[in-house]
């Protein structure tokens, strides 16, 4: 009887292994990606506050997968328009022409979970570096400072090639110096958009 059991466990244990590796994509994959983002509100000098709008993204990765495990590397831009600036909480100005955008090159850390079927959960971060440049009429600015960013969403895998991700991201950056002008709290909270082909 216990002979029995024993193998009925190797046998169960053994059928789970293979279950779970055929649940498994192929291991390499390249990505395209999209992004709505909203950029936070960016404070100058300690005196002024920018007013950012809603604005847009792309990039692409490539990357394997370890088990359960996603090692990347990504590069991403995103554009967001300025709306407005206040000096000492005090009135505001409107632009007609302004924007911030942010170009990264970083490196991504995933932990993707199967809960349900095809459909899996993923949370990670990333670090790298980002060139961040501001806009206004004739003036253009840009410097590249340290990046992080912070990402959570669900993943799909149609098949053992083709897969997407729906996910947030939260992306931030040091301060920025321009001369003597000084960007502080660059960050951006964005929806991300991803559709991965695997091999």
């Amino acid at each position: 009887m216990l002979k029995r059991l024993s193998a009925l466990t190797a046998i169960t244990c053994f059928l789970a292994t293979g279950t779970a590796f055929a649940a498994n994509p192929n291991p390499n994959y390249v990505k395209l990606i999209g992004k709505y983002t909203r950029m936070s509100d960016m404070d100058i000098t300690d005196r002024v506050q920018v007013d950012s709008d809603e604005g847009y993204g792309f990039g692409a990765a490539i990357g394997r997968h370890f088990g359960m495990f996603k090692l990347e590397a990504e590069v991403a831009t995103q554009e967001s328009d300025i709306n407005n600036f206040e000096v000492n909480e005090r009135g505001g100005r409107s632009f007609e022409a302004a924007d911030a955008r942010i170009d990264t090159l970083m490196l991504n850390a995933y932990v993707d979970v199967p809960v349900a079927g095809d459909f899996w959960v993923y949370g990670g971060g990333g670090f790298g570096g980002a060139a961040v440049t501001v806009s206004a009429r004739d003036y253009d600015a840009d410097e590249t400072v340290f990046a992080y960013k912070l990402m959570a969403g669900v993943s799909y895998y149609f098949s053992d090639q083709f897969g997407t991700e729906l996910g947030y991201e939260y992306l931030a950056t040091e301060d920025v110096s321009y001369n003597l002008i000084e960007v502080e709290d660059i960050s951006s909270s964005n929806v991300v958009l991803a559709l991965k082909y695997m091999f």
